[in-house]
């Protein structure tokens, strides 16, 4: 029957793929067995309950390869029809050519661009491990698995990850290596002579290598890596991409296009199909009932325990009530002084920490200058329950782990580095938008007011970067109240990542007003006047207020903008209502007009910065408060 199964699903891919004229039906026709042992035998999912928060989590971090996992939830009575595989790569279809995420349909996450799913693998494992041990293990004990190509293995996002996961020990992260030599441009061995063996062993793997294509290897190999406990497992399997195409297998032709007319008749008789592409006998969905019906006892089981759980412990009650709310408790006391945003914001973010057990995160070895520490108990192997993840010096990595604690379940994750190195971050920030996740990332050292570090360090086009990402809110709070409602707003459930933008530099603390449902408009004034109208965001809200006391011949209206890119324009024309405006923002200043409208100057740096004291930055940049008011009085005189 095993043969059967994987004759199906080698069929129904290929046929998708061919209905489709376009596809990657290479990895699932030479993946086939490894899928279906670990649908059949491996995985613990619930067609029923697919959003089980104790369900088995499974990551096709080859991506490419979607059409397997199709074939597999559809056979395993997911909510995946034949129709929908005739539908694979069209306009709105549940079968799209890389998707995301979509846990109703029984998808955690496989993605397009390699190396994401692998490292976000690690942060799903590390979240399993952190729960089990603050909500206990009766409650979250899961593995995660995974399958993982050449391509994976070459990004090097992958092995920063890779490293983590075995200075942590995440010995419940499953790993299974298509190992078929075969990328687009032809052999893997023309561009990698790594030993994959000895690298993941040498940074605490376990590592295992079978035949790919042998059901009694792949379900060996797979309870070996469960029974070792310490380290994660990557299993090494050889397998033939394409397998039984006679004239395309184990070739980059059957990579990432259809089969063709003519091989496909060729495969068709080498497999011994005969009939309809897309009708299969009954036998093949049953193949997988019993061990669904397996699950959904074990997850009636878990329900069960956790009701009585639930009933007869308080403390528990109280824990897991606050963790399915999926909100957080704000401290009602915070002092603001005098500071850099990134030091109040990081007491802040401590003192939210201490009420709030749901919020881990760390940053990229750069806590100390960072201040962003949400705890002094350190996530270790030792110590699952610590709240402060060392992520090391791994930015690419880190994004991608704090997208993963964020897509396991109610986890509120960040990670934080300088600005600048966002761009180490954006491939994982730009998914995360596109989960809908509610990943948080915290950046410091916002501008060139960082100083002799010098223009490397010094952040200019970033800004207007981030905001660029669709679905991605750039935060960017003065020394204000803005600071408390930036924190509220960062670690809410809105379905969105944001990414928060502090200062190094200290900036006096400014004393206004605003209710967090204002704040959420994204704009508003901060001060009135009818002449002049400046827009501000962050630290520079204190050179705005430092003008319109210069300015004081006129009236100076001050516009605070820290989430510049939720103002709506309706809000913006209400905003911008005098005869001079003017932005304010040390970055480029290409973007402002499209969300505020016409602007008499953008005081910005179009330049990169400079390695200097701050004091002479500012003067060589002409951003200091005298050069600046010279600039708006030329259009009024």
């Amino acid at each position: 029957m095993f043969d059967k199964v994987t004759k199906s699903i080698r069929v129904i891919s290929a046929a998708a793929v061919e209905k489709a004229n376009s596809g990657h039906p290479g990895m699932p026709m030479g993946m086939a067995e490894v899928g279906t042992v670990l649908f059949k035998n491996a995985l613990k999912i619930s067609n029923k309950y697919p959003e089980w928060i104790n369900r088995d989590r499974f990551v096709l971090s080859a991506g490419h390869g979607s059409m397997l996992l199709y074939s597999l939830l559809h056979f395993s009575g997911f909510d995946i029809s034949i129709d929908d595989i005739k539908q694979f790569r069209q306009l709105g279809s549940k079968t799209a050519g890389h998707p995301e995420v979509d846990t109703t349909l029984g998808i955690d996450i496989t993605t397009g661009p390699l190396g994401q799913g692998f490292a976000t693998g690690v942060g799903l494992a590390l979240a399993e491990s952190y729960l089990s041990e603050v909500l206990g293990k009766d409650v979250i004990d899961h593995y995660v698995y995974g399958i993982v190509s050449d391509g994976d293995l070459m990004e090097g996002v992958s092995f920063e990850a890779a490293e983590l996961a075995g200075v942590w020990k995440l010995g419940k992260l499953i790993y299974i290596f298509d190992d078929n030599n075969i990328s687009i441009d032809g052999s893997v061995d023309k561009v990698s002579i790594t030993n994959q063996k000895k690298k993941f062993e040498s940074v605490g793997w376990q590592v295992l290598e079978i035949d790919g294509h042998n059901e009694s290897e792949i379900t060996e190999a797979i309870n070996l890596s469960k029974e070792e406990t310490d380290k994660p497992s990557l299993i090494i399997a050889k397998s033939i991409i394409g397998k039984y195409a006679p004239n395309k297998q184990n070739t980059s032709s059957i990579h990432g296009a259809p089969l063709g007319g003519k091989e496909m008749e060729l495969f068709l008789n080498e497999v011994g199909w005969e009939g309809d592409l897309f009708e299969y006998d009954d036998d093949v969905y049953k193949y997988f009932t019993e061990k669904r019906l397996e699950d959904e006892k074990k997850y009636e089981d878990w329900k069960s325990n956790l009701d009585k759980k639930l009933k007869n412990d308080e403390s528990f009650k109280i824990m897991w009530d606050q963790f399915c709310s999926n909100e957080l408790i704000f401290p009602e006391e915070f002092e603001i002084s005098d500071g850099a945003t990134r030091a109040t914001g990081g007491n802040y973010l401590n003192l939210i920490g201490s009420e709030n057990k749901f919020v881990v995160g760390g940053s990229a070895d750069l806590a100390a200058s960072t201040k962003q520490v949400v705890s002094d108990k350190t996530y270790s192997s030792e110590n699952r329950a610590g709240q402060n993840i060392d992520f090391g010096i791994r930015e690419h990595s880190m994004a991608a782990v704090v997208n993963g604690i964020n897509l396991h379940s109610k986890l509120f994750a960040y990670g934080s580095t300088f600005l600048v190195f966002s761009d180490y971050m954006r491939p994982s920030m730009r998914l995360a938008s596109l989960m809908n996740l509610n990943s948080s990332y915290i950046f410091t050292h916002d501008s060139v007011y960082l100083g002799e570090d010098g223009p490397t360090h010094q952040p200019i086009e970033h800004l207007m970067s981030l905001r660029l990402i669709p679905g991605l809110d750039v935060i960017r709070p003065s020394n204000s109240v803005e600071i408390l409602h930036s924190y509220r707003y960062l670690f809410s459930n809105t379905k969105n990542p944001k990414a928060l933008s502090l200062t190094r530099q200290n900036l006096e603390y400014l004393d206004f007003s605003i209710d967090y449902e204002e704040f959420l408009n994204g704009g508003y004034v901060v001060s009135d006047g009818k002449d002049i109208t400046i827009f501000a965001s962050g630290s520079e809200l204190n050179v705005a207020f430092d003008l319109k006391d210069r300015l004081n011949k006129y009236s100076v209206k001050i516009v605070s903008v820290p989430v510049l890119n939720k103002l709506t324009p309706e809000n913006a024309l209400s905003l911008n209502t005098t005869k001079y405006t003017f932005t304010l923002e040390l970055g480029k200043s290409i973007g402002w007009g499209d969300y505020i409208g016409d602007i008499t100057e953008s005081i910005s740096i179009e330049s990169f910065g400079s390695s200097a004291p701050q004091s002479d930055l500012s003067k060589y940049f002409k951003i200091d408060v005298e050069s600046i008011e010279k600039r708006i009085k030329s259009y009024l005189n």
